[in-house]
């Protein structure tokens, strides 16, 4: 499901984060304010504050208006649904460890106050580099591509400040203690395991389409994503990573059963 990072409401749910999963789910039923509305109205908001949340979407340029009364999500929203939709192939981004750590100096990153700073903490954080020394941050060089691989990504995803880069090769033994303890594997793999258990209990759940059912796909999935999207893809060896394959599929699993539900919901609004 796509959704805005941070949106507050009541619940978890609000009316900018049901149209965004809505349109993600159905672009083309779903276009029509009308629709929207409906939807809306049966998790108890008004039609207010769904057309107050579709034009505060289209001001932000995640939204677009295609005619009267008809809307789509925009090119940059596309652009974020593509990254999003990474989760479904990330195992597939690694590729034997030689035991060289990726590099990227960034002594220069904005003030840690500014939105800037915060878009490129983000790009570091979706590639799985932590801070090493101040302005150097690392990671094992394990993902398709290497190097100038990674600089792409991280370039792409909005880190503008990269003063250089290089491998590190042949670490001595503290080196390497001390960089690998710059992931907290243990809590990681707890993680792993966790989440395989909640979404294999949520996914005995899914057995018809009612709102409470519909928001615990949108929390759930969404809360898992941004897991998965956050992993490091550490080497084999240094996490469980049977058990991130296992929660992986299983996560494919809930989320097709999960889209299926939205679109029973969906065929139920009126036309």
């Amino acid at each position: 499901m796509l959704s805005l990072p941070n949106t507050k409401s009541s619940s978890s749910l609000s009316p900018a984060r049901l149209i965004l999963d809505l349109l993600d789910a159905d672009p083309e039923g779903m276009s029509r304010t009308r629709r929207l509305l409906a939807a809306g109205s049966v998790f108890r908001f008004s039609s207010n504050q769904m057309r107050v949340a579709l034009s505060r979407l289209a001001s932000e340029g995640l939204l677009v208006n295609k005619a009267r009364g008809q809307y789509a999500l925009s090119d940059t929203a596309e652009q974020l649904r593509t990254e999003i939709q990474r989760w479904q192939h990330i195992e597939s981004q690694r590729q034997p460890w030689q035991n060289d750590w990726a590099t990227i100096l960034c002594g220069n990153l904005a003030a840690e106050s500014s939105a800037q700073f915060r878009r490129q903490s983000r790009a570091l954080s979706l590639r799985g580099l932590r801070r090493w020394r101040p302005g150097v941050w690392v990671r094992p060089d394990n993902l398709k591509g290497g190097l100038p691989r990674l600089i792409t990504d991280l370039q792409s995803l909005g880190l503008d400040a990269i003063q250089g880069s290089f491998l590190v090769n042949n670490a001595d033994a503290d080196t390497e203690r001390e960089l690998l303890s710059l992931w907290d594997t243990e809590s990681l793999n707890r993680e792993y395991h966790t989440r395989l258990a909640d979404i294999r209990a949520a996914t005995r759940r899914l057995v018809a389409p009612r709102p409470g059912l519909l928001i615990e796909t949108m929390e759930l999935g969404s809360d898992t994503i941004r897991f998965l999207l956050k992993d490091p893809l550490l080497p084999d060896g240094l996490t469980d990573s049977q058990c991130r394959h296992a929660l992986i599929e299983s996560m494919h699993e809930y989320d097709r059963l999960g889209r299926e539900l939205w679109q029973q919901f969906i065929d139920t609004l009126e036309s």
